[in-house]
């Protein structure tokens, strides 16, 4: 059984039991005293580490991003777009497991007044860059960079159209395979 993002967080108790209470209230209805009474801890250890409860959503989605950035780029493969492609699914597949958190995190980081707006920022950045070193490195082309801030725009949006959805592994696979379509007219084929 595959581990929740919350559970596999290795940032400490104050950040998994933020995921955990996010995922179960939400960021609106989320107080630090929830935070609090889920991780054991007391305030000042709390204030210790964060100022708040921003803080602490911004740690968590820095670790998520951060593990699939991590995923993407380990692939032992001679064929770096594969780890694009792998990172494409494991960024859906955590819709299954994770999506209350999931759901947190991209809808609180689209917004532009968001405390994770900038980390956002940062992460498309990282993706573009990633995307771009993988299509240079498998087929030696060069394309003008918006066309992968496009991809990632396009996975933001099938993400936010799960979450409209009863998110199952089902309407996962068709997302998976919908992308991976996608993916394949603008990079090329998957190798065989």
């Amino acid at each position: 059984m595959k581990a929740t993002l919350a559970t596999r967080i290795g940032q400490g108790p104050i950040v998994a039991a933020a995921a955990t209470v996010f995922a179960r209230r939400g960021f609106a209805d989320t107080r630090v005293e929830d935070i609090l009474a889920e991780s054991g801890i007391a305030r000042r250890t709390f204030y210790k580490y964060f100022s708040s409860k921003e803080d602490v959503l911004a740690a968590v989605y820095e670790f998520a991003t951060g593990e699939l950035l991590k995923a993407m780029r380990e692939v032992p493969s001679p064929e770096p777009l594969l780890g694009v492609r792998r990172g494409l699914d494991l960024f859906l597949d955590y819709h299954v497991e994770n999506a209350a958190l999931l759901r947190v995190l991209v809808e609180q980081a689209i917004l532009s007044d968001s405390p994770l707006a900038a980390a956002r920022r940062r992460f498309r950045a990282d993706l573009v860059q990633l995307i771009d070193g993988a299509v240079r490195a498998s087929t030696g082309e060069t394309h003008d960079p918006m066309l992968y801030a496009a991809l990632v725009s396009a996975l933001e949006g099938t993400s936010l159209d799960l979450f409209a959805t009863d998110v199952s592994a089902k309407t996962v696979e068709r997302a998976k395979r919908v992308m991976h379509l996608l993916l394949e007219r603008v990079l090329g084929p998957r190798p065989s």
